[in-house]
């Protein structure tokens, strides 16, 4: 039989409906026989619908762009990936740049290296390629939340 550390450790998995079929009869059976984890239980129980009651005030369509503009989220996050892109892109072609002229890679190795990255690449393009042509159809694309 679980000790009631291991069933109260797991009361609120219970709760929330996380845990096998097996694990939910293993703690039913527990609280039908030990008063003190079914306080406990019907504590959290309680605990649990009072939360649910709270109401939850979303903010205004201006409240989030105030707040967005105050965090000052999006440029530096542009300017992140700006840097990141580039500087990936450089260092590839410098990396690139350097394999095709080393004359210590036979030529076996460096078309099969070669065609791994033209695939990866390819890959990649096709991939944005079909994410930027379903920006069309976005449904959701002027949600600002």
């Amino acid at each position: 039989m679980p000790s009631c550390e291991s069933i109260q450790a797991r009361l609120s998995a219970h709760l929330d409906q996380e845990l096998t079929q097996q694990e939910h009869q293993r703690i039913d059976v527990h609280l039908r026989e030990c008063p003190t984890c079914r306080a406990l239980y019907d504590d959290l129980a309680r605990q649990r619908a009072c939360i649910k009651k709270l109401p939850f005030p979303q903010p205004s369509d201006q409240e989030w762009r105030i707040l967005m503009t105050k965090m000052g989220i999006q440029g530096p996050r542009a300017l992140g990936w700006l840097l990141w892109i580039g500087g990936a892109v450089v260092l590839a072609g410098y990396a690139l740049f350097e394999f095709a002229t080393d004359p210590g890679i036979d030529a076996v190795q460096r078309v099969t290296v070669l065609a791994v990255l033209l695939g990866m690449v390819l890959v990649f393009l096709t991939v944005f390629g079909e994410r930027l042509a379903g920006l069309k159809h976005d449904k959701y694309k002027d949600i600002e939340k």
